[in-house]
């Protein structure tokens, strides 16, 4: 096997092929990551294609060994055209890893979902259809944390981005003549936007189900728990619900224990988490306790009634059968919950300023919201 086979742990390098592709202007981007067992996803490989559409230079960075930001920063450069496939993880692991938002990304998954083709289709079953070339998988599963790494793991890495280009070029060509582009790169950037929008410690107890039917002491109380979790979470980088349950979180926010015996009858609070940590625990029940929560916001928002929820089923089949006749993947332009919101803000009559909701808004509004509108005054 050539050379190309080895990882780059040569930061020198690594800069140097960030430098090559930001000449041409474009270059295709995967990383290979471990999440298993952990909070935050450890960068293990990041692979890179750019030069020649056909045949590009492709190259594996081991960040283990080099720097990687002068990738990372390449992402970041709105004057660099990203190719990825399915980018969330990778750009959600970039903003967290090197504090970077993605910029002038083109998504090859997106891609095929505005043209009909496939929603949601996996790299290597896109490779087949559109270039006829089988990749191999047995890697697919392997330890990209272990050094060194072999041969056969970096060839299966690179595979990533070798025909990312090639693909690329073929999906704009049909998409300028749909006049679809605009779309697509609309929507990869709204990828990028959410991908890099990472939630503070003190915003964790929004991702608590019931928080909303607290009271203002016991939300106080489960937002430093929430807190208090997420801060050990990412500080051993473990997932959340290895410090303490949702559950837990809850009956504590609920119950307010003083003492240590007040912790014995919680479910799911165990006996040694109760020895290892009731005391730090009650600390900041006690903490939480003593400063009430005030959440921001207005009235709570329309509850939808049956009529309600049929109105908004009305919608979302309007669009999807919109998006039928146009081979578009719906949720591209509008998911169930948006149309809650729409039939919400409907209902609720202050329509003198429509909401924020991509739908009635761009290619959207012109696509299928003007439509929806048409149909919710009929």
């Amino acid at each position: 096997m050539s050379s190309e086979y080895s990882p780059i742990t040569d930061s020198a390098v690594a800069v140097t092929i960030a430098q090559a592709a930001r000449r041409d202007g474009s270059f295709a981007f995967d990383l290979e990551f471990v999440s298993e067992d952990r909070y935050i996803p450890e960068l293990a490989l990041v692979q890179v294609g750019w030069g020649d559409v056909e045949s590009p230079q492709v190259a594996a960075i081991d960040p283990l060994a080099a720097d990687a930001r002068p990738l990372a920063e390449l992402v970041a450069s709105p004057e660099v055209a990203t190719i990825v496939h399915s980018g969330q993880g990778d750009l959600t692991l970039l903003a967290r890893e090197f504090g970077v938002r993605g910029r002038s990304i083109f998504d090859t998954q997106i891609a095929v979902g505005f043209l009909g083709i496939a929603d949601q289709i996996g790299y290597g079953k896109l490779v087949e259809e559109m270039l006829g070339i089988a990749i191999d998988k047995a890697m697919q599963f392997t330890r990209w944390l272990q050094r060194p790494l072999s041969q056969e793991q970096v060839r299966y890495a690179l595979d990533d981005v070798r025909y990312l280009p090639r693909i690329a070029e073929m999906l704009r060509e049909e998409l300028l003549q749909k006049g679809r582009l605009a779309w697509v790169v609309d929507e990869s950037d709204r990828l990028a936007e959410s991908s890099a929008q990472l939630s503070s410690p003190e915003e964790a107890y929004r991702k608590i189900g019931a928080w909303r039917r607290l009271s203002a002491q016991q939300l106080g109380v489960l937002q430093a728990l929430a807190t208090w979790r997420e801060r050990k979470a990412l500080a051993r980088n473990k997932p959340p619900s290895w410090i303490l349950k949702n559950g837990v979180l809850l009956s504590l926010a609920k119950r307010l224990p003083i003492k240590p015996g007040d912790l014995d009858g919680i479910d799911g609070l165990h006996a040694s988490t109760r020895r290892r940590r009731g005391k730090e625990i009650l600390a900041v029940v006690a903490r939480g306790a003593a400063e009430p929560a005030v959440v921001d916001g207005g009235p709570p928002p329309h509850r939808l009634t049956n009529a309600d929820k049929k109105l908004s089923a009305e919608v979302s089949s309007l669009i999807q059968q919109r998006c039928r006749e146009n081979d578009l993947a719906p949720r591209f332009v509008a998911n169930r919950s948006d149309c809650d919101a729409l039939v919400r803000w409907w209902v609720e009559g202050h329509r003198s300023q429509e909401p924020g909701l991509p739908l009635l808004s761009g290619w959207r509004r012109e696509f299928a919201g003007a439509e929806v509108l048409d149909f919710l005054s009929r």
